[in-house]
């Protein structure tokens, strides 16, 4: 039996930039709010607990990216965004607008999908007893 991968908690300064972030983090609580919503027809879903794995996901995003970090591996947090990437990307072609800049969009979106597909490449591992989870305050404040 394989062990577990362990999480490990990946900061985004430096691999985004501070306009990045705040499309992504905007995107996933838009889809957040959208998929939550759904959740009350979930009897009427084809796959009530692919829906909540999805909104789980989607609610593990939006918090880590509140904080400039993802959690990885994520196995469906990566799925997840590389849904949203692809369907960011559809919508601009087709003339459709999320509000933003489609190019920076398309940016923004692709670069967090391919640091949970890269990992581990995309970082080093942090020594764990360097710091505790619990305790840790986000530099900077945490912006709502």
């Amino acid at each position: 039996m394989s062990r577990p991968e362990r999480e490990v908690r990946l900061r985004l300064d430096g691999l985004l930039s501070e306009g990045q972030l705040e499309i992504v983090h905007d995107i996933v609580i838009s889809q957040l709010i959208g998929s939550a919503g759904d959740l009350r027809l979930l009897n009427r879903l084809p796959d009530p607990k692919a829906a909540v794995r999805e909104v789980s996901a989607l609610g593990r995003l939006a918090f880590w990216l509140g904080w400039r970090e993802i959690l990885v591996p994520d196995r469906i947090a990566r799925e997840v965004m590389l849904r949203l990437a692809t369907e960011v990307d559809a919508m601009n072609e087709g003339g459709e607008t999320t509000g933003g800049d489609p190019a920076a969009e398309h940016d923004a979106m692709w670069a967090v999908a391919e640091l949970f597909s890269d990992w581990p490449a995309a970082a080093e591992v942090p020594d764990p007893a360097s710091e505790d989870p619990t305790t840790m305050e986000p530099e900077g404040g945490h912006d709502e």
